[in-house]
């Protein structure tokens, strides 16, 4: 039978096998994925000697069960082939489990979504407000965008832009480009934003739970 994981033994001060190189490099995504400063090459091979105590503990039993699962992703196993791992080494105990259904939340009786999910928005680098909010009435029908917030800043609240004598700002707003109202940078690609929804035709107005991030686009 053909061996499809073989032991790589780490060793650190032989360069030409790139065990450093490849540390550096996935050190450094790491760090870029959570806004983190990155670390110059020799640094991480001086903190790479140190690490070797680490191997014997939860964090070595963790990296190598989620390898195990990332293999099996790769062979595009079925579900039962996976598993969810409870791990207590102090006990010691190790308690594996078939994961369970992804759960789907139904916005409308033609759109589901799951914790999964998300909407892009593809509409190139001078997409406004307004083609956001056209775009999702169009694509998932039955939905009505009511506030839009990029984090915890509102881009739009719907109360507040049809009251009374707010005609004016509600059109500039709506006819703003995106990238302009979270201040993006040039080289921005995207953005990430939130959006709550209602059913269309709700006289309740009750927002709906479970709409997705909404991703747009700047290419």
């Amino acid at each position: 039978m053909e061996k499809l994981i073989t032991p790589e033994l780490f060793e650190k001060d032989n360069d030409a096998n790139f065990h450093i190189d490849f540390i550096y490099s996935m050190a450094n995504c790491r760090s870029t994925n959570y806004k983190l400063d990155h670390m110059d090459w020799i640094t991480v091979k001086l903190k790479a000697g140190r690490i070797v105590p680490a191997l014997s503990t939860t964090t070595s039993c963790v990296a190598g069960l989620q390898t195990l699962e990332l293999v099996k992703l790769l062979k595009q196993s079925k579900k039962v082939v996976h598993r969810n791992i409870f791990l207590n080494i102090a006990v010691p105990i190790m308690q594996a489990s078939e994961p369970g259904d992804l759960i789907k939340t139904k916005l409308t009786e033609d759109i589901e979504v799951t914790l999964w999910d998300r909407w892009d928005i593809k509409k190139g680098k001078d997409v406004k407000l307004k083609d956001v909010i056209q775009h999702i009435h169009d694509t998932y029908k039955g939905l009505e965008v009511r506030d839009i917030f990029r984090g915890n800043a509102p881009l739009y609240f719907h109360a507040i832009m049809n009251a009374p004598g707010k005609e004016s700002e509600k059109e500039k707003t709506l006819d703003t480009k995106v990238a302009d109202l979270v201040g993006a940078d040039s080289d921005d690609k995207y953005v990430d934003i939130s959006v709550t929804c209602i059913k269309d035709g709700d006289m309740e107005e009750k927002i709906l739970s479970g709409i997705p991030p909404v991703r747009v686009y700047f290419e």
